[in-house]
C-alpha cells in the first residue's frame, strides 16, 4: 500500500487534491473503486485516470503505470455518460 496524489477536474482546489491509499498490484478499475469512494462521486459517472497526458486503461495493473508516489498526480475526470 502507498498513497498517491489523485486530482478530480472540475471542482474547487480545496477539494480536488486528495491522498488515497492504493494497493499498486490491484487493476485500474479496482482503483477506481477506491477513488469513487474517496470522493464521494456517483457511481453513475464514468472515471478516468489521466497521467502524462495519457489515458489509463482499466486493465492495465497500477503498478505498470510507473507513478511516483512522491511527486506524481493522477488526473480523475469523472464525466455522465450520454448526459442530455
Amino acid at each position: 500500500m502507498a498513497q498517491f496524489r489523485f486530482r478530480l477536474t472540475g471542482v474547487p482546489p480545496d477539494q480536488a487534491i486528495k491522498l488515497i491509499d492504493v494497493d499498486t498490484g490491484n487493476t485500474i478499475a479496482e482503483i477506481k473503486k477506491e477513488v469513487q469512494k474517496a470522493y464521494k462521486l456517483n457511481p453513475i459517472l464514468a472515471i478516468q485516470f489521466i497521467f502524462k497526458g495519457k489515458v489509463i486503461p482499466d486493465n492495465l495493473k497500477f503498478a505498470k503505470v510507473g507513478v511516483n508516489p512522491k511527486t506524481d498526480v493522477i488526473t480523475v475526470m469523472a464525466t455522465q455518460a450520454g448526459g442530455y
